[in-house]
């Protein structure tokens, strides 16, 4: 995103947030400024939920401070689903996917290519950028077609991938007096013996770790939840993420080392859920910051897209859909 574009993005978030909130979401198709409210909430640590701990991720530009860098990412974020869920929205039932695909593509032709990728910028501090699209038709996920395909996403970002270990904590705003859940992964630890889907409104934390051989333990806690996006009238469901940060002695005596540690200095993320017509979009954008440059980016990209096709699968399965389209 351009400069300018940037600056008139954070201009109008700023302009939704002193504003009343009623008035700011109000005659919207997707409440780009109620998503902004909710996500910056988190992020300054204003959410009664999420509480003080969390740990956005901030923009590039390390003359602002920390809670600017916070809010410019918050900005394009909101920008871009309201982008992509009004080209989803507004165009006829045969034109949704090629429409919504064009509008991802402003933003990351790979994703409107290949359903997800996983793309850098910078070089100290850095930025990851993580995205998935796909379509369900809503025909098979029942009444609330939204609130079943979000019920599976949470599913599934709750339990362990083939390689990786989960820990979830019973406590999240607690963490060194939880009890801590051992998840580890296996063939059908996401399928077959996938975790009960998250309960609405309620918070997860959750340690997913990976380890690689000679290097060590990759560990990021997070914490979630799933909401109705305010302000919305059909219906639109969130699945929220943000990196909750573990300074010396936070962490449960459970975890030493290279497990008690975040590979990342701060992420947000969200899935958006929306049904629209005879589909349901699933639109997911997460970024994460580090201090330094990110290694072995070409692996990283090819994992988002094994985990985005782990994802088509588990959804064809659950809702009994052959194919999914794309």
């Amino acid at each position: 995103m351009g400069s300018s574009r940037l600056w008139r993005a954070s201009a109008i978030l700023l302009l939704l947030l002193l504003s009343p909130f009623s008035a700011a979401v109000a005659d919207e198709p997707f409440p780009a400024g109620a998503l902004s409210a909710v996500l910056s909430n988190i992020a300054r640590g204003h959410d009664p939920a999420f509480g003080t701990a969390v740990a956005p991720a901030l923009g590039l530009d390390t003359r602002s401070p920390p809670g600017e860098r916070a809010a410019s990412l918050i900005a394009q974020m909101a920008h871009e689903f309201e982008q992509v869920t009004s080209a989803f929205a507004n165009a006829s039932s045969h034109e949704k996917i090629a429409a919504t695909r064009a509008a991802v593509a402003r933003f990351s032709p790979e994703t409107a290519r290949d359903g997800a990728s996983r793309s850098f910028e910078g070089s100290g501090p850095s930025l990851s950028y993580m995205r998935q699209l796909l379509f369900v038709p809503a025909a098979k996920a029942g009444k609330d077609p939204a609130g079943r395909v979000l019920q599976i996403i949470s599913r599934f970002e709750r339990s362990p991938k083939t390689d990786d270990n989960y820990y979830e904590y019973t406590d999240p705003k607690d963490l060194a007096r939880s009890k801590i859940i051992d998840l580890p992964g296996s063939a059908t630890s996401w399928t077959t013996q996938a975790r009960p889907a998250m309960v609405q409104d309620k918070v997860y934390a959750l340690k997913k770790c990976r380890h690689i051989f000679v290097m060590g333990w990759y560990c990021n806690t997070q914490l979630y939840q799933t909401r109705d996006l305010p302000g919305s009238d059909s219906g639109i469901k969130l699945l929220l993420t943000f990196l909750r940060p573990l300074p010396k002695n936070a962490d449960n005596l459970a975890f030493s080392g290279d497990k008690a540690q975040n590979i990342v200095d701060g992420y947000t993320a969200a899935y958006v859920v929306m049904s629209s017509g005879d589909l349901v979009l699933v639109y997911n954008l997460g970024i994460q910051s580090r201090p330094d440059s990110t290694s072995l980016q070409s692996r990283l990209d090819e994992g988002q897209k094994e985990e985005y096709r782990q994802l088509v699968s588990l959804i064809e399965t659950s809702l009994d859909v052959q194919k999914l389209p794309f």
